[in-house]
């Protein structure tokens, strides 16, 4: 069995390793000037920020310099911790594979704003990409309804008109713009969780074949899947 300083070091080297890497870093540049540099565009590195530095500090205080000989033993909890960061840096769950939701339900620049609404009510989906023919065009949301119908109140638009009216007439779709982002389906769950935290706005993840508006969706990840992204991350 392998002693723990052999687990933390095999640990260390792969996650180290790993950062390089997938963001192309310098072996010139140190490990703890790579974590602060990740840490601004992975989720999982900005959670254990703090903790990877003082590893770094620990990894030179169980290894003699000159020698690479292990002078110290790391406690068990500590080992297991640095191995669980390392998973999720290197190895880490795709949204696809967990919590994506893949009964997508979407609608066409054409229906109408009273088609959108009843297919609202009846699934309870809160948010619903539009597609003009093959390409994504938008998102629309509850909250974008309610504000485009008060508009519409507002200026004296006849109900009946606007519920008839075609949803991309109906709604500014181009006011969600902010409330929605398009990946490909390799997509991990911490980067899915970093675009939530950099973007309060936004409301929905699309997932695409390759991450392109011309496809149709294959998922969607919305805010209310962040609680179950974050316990999945936190357990694996």
């Amino acid at each position: 069995m392998d002693s723990n300083s052999q687990r933390f070091l095999e640990a260390y080297n792969r996650l180290d390793k790993g950062i390089r890497d997938i963001y192309g870093i310098k072996p010139s540049i140190t490990f703890s000037d790579c974590v602060r540099k990740v840490a601004t565009v992975n989720s999982v590195i900005k959670k254990y920020e703090e903790t990877l530095i003082e590893y770094g500090r620990l990894r030179n205080a169980i290894v003699h310099s000159d020698s690479e000989e292990v002078i110290a033993e790391p406690n068990l909890s500590v080992v297991e911790k640095l191995e669980h960061i390392a998973r999720l840096v290197c190895t880490p769950p795709r949204v696809m594979d967990t919590v994506a939701n893949r009964s997508v339900l979407m609608v066409s620049t054409t229906d109408t704003l009273k088609d959108v609404i009843v297919q609202m009510f009846k699934t309870g989906y809160s948010v619903i990409p539009v597609y003009n023919k093959e390409t994504l065009a938008g998102v629309v949301t509850r909250k974008i309804v309610v504000e485009s119908m008060g508009a519409a109140i507002s200026a004296g638009v006849d109900m009946d008109d606007l519920s008839n009216m075609p949803i991309s007439e109906a709604v500014d779709l181009s006011a969600g713009n902010n409330n929605y982002e398009v990946v490909s389906s390799n997509v991990t769950i911490d980067t899915v969780l970093y675009l939530f935290q950099s973007n309060r706005k936004l409301s929905v993840v699309v997932i695409t074949k390759n991450g392109n508006y011309n496809e149709k969706p294959l998922g969607l990840v919305t805010t209310t899947d962040t609680i179950d992204m974050q316990t999945i991350l936190d357990n694996y």
